[in-house]
């Protein structure tokens, strides 16, 4: 309060020795800086407040979008490497196909004939298996086709006597005996 009153004394002295003109102008101006004065008294505080408020607010909002330029750059990071990697593993994989390849193409032919020495034997052994079996059912088809032969022949040279029959059983004794002679 002593400061107003001694701004105000020394105005008073100033414009009654009239260093200072008072004039509208001077009245409009010294009316402002007693608001601005009464002002900042006032609301200096509220003011003071609403600032720090605002700059409290700016800050946690820079210190957030710090934060999530932050985790979004650990993020990108994150991911080149990992697409690095993912590079790096597909040449490594591309190594070992090519490793596995070349494996499988030299030991192709081996475990082939390897194999085909353990299969085929079981085939061969097999086939002829059936070929005896086979052989063996052709003899007892053949034997029981000439026993029926040989029986017809019988039947119609001895019940029947036909006379065909009888003729070929005369001459079948006749190259008999013939060989029989030459022995």
């Amino acid at each position: 309060m002593f400061g107003f009153s001694f701004i105000t004394l020394t105005s008073f002295v100033l414009i009654y020795q009239d260093i200072v003109l008072l004039n509208e102008e001077t009245l409009i101006l010294l009316c402002f800086v007693v608001f601005c004065w009464l002002t900042f008294t006032k609301l200096s505080e509220s003011v003071s407040t609403d600032l720090t408020k605002r700059s409290l607010k700016t800050e946690n909002s820079l210190k957030s979008s710090l934060t999530q330029l932050l985790k979004a750059l650990i993020c990108s990071t994150k991911l080149r490497d990992n697409f690095q990697n993912l590079s790096i593993d597909f040449t490594e994989l591309k190594k070992h196909f090519l490793q596995l390849s070349s494996l499988i193409i030299d030991k192709l032919p081996l475990y082939s004939v390897l194999k085909s020495e353990t299969l085929y034997p079981k085939k061969f052994k097999l086939i002829q298996n059936l070929e005896q079996q086979t052989t063996k059912l052709i003899v007892l088809l053949l034997s029981r086709r000439l026993s029926q032969v040989v029986s017809t022949q019988h039947f119609c040279k001895h019940v029947l006597q036909t006379p065909y029959f009888l003729c070929i059983h005369k001459i079948s004794l006749r190259e008999y005996l013939k060989e029989l002679k030459n022995q």
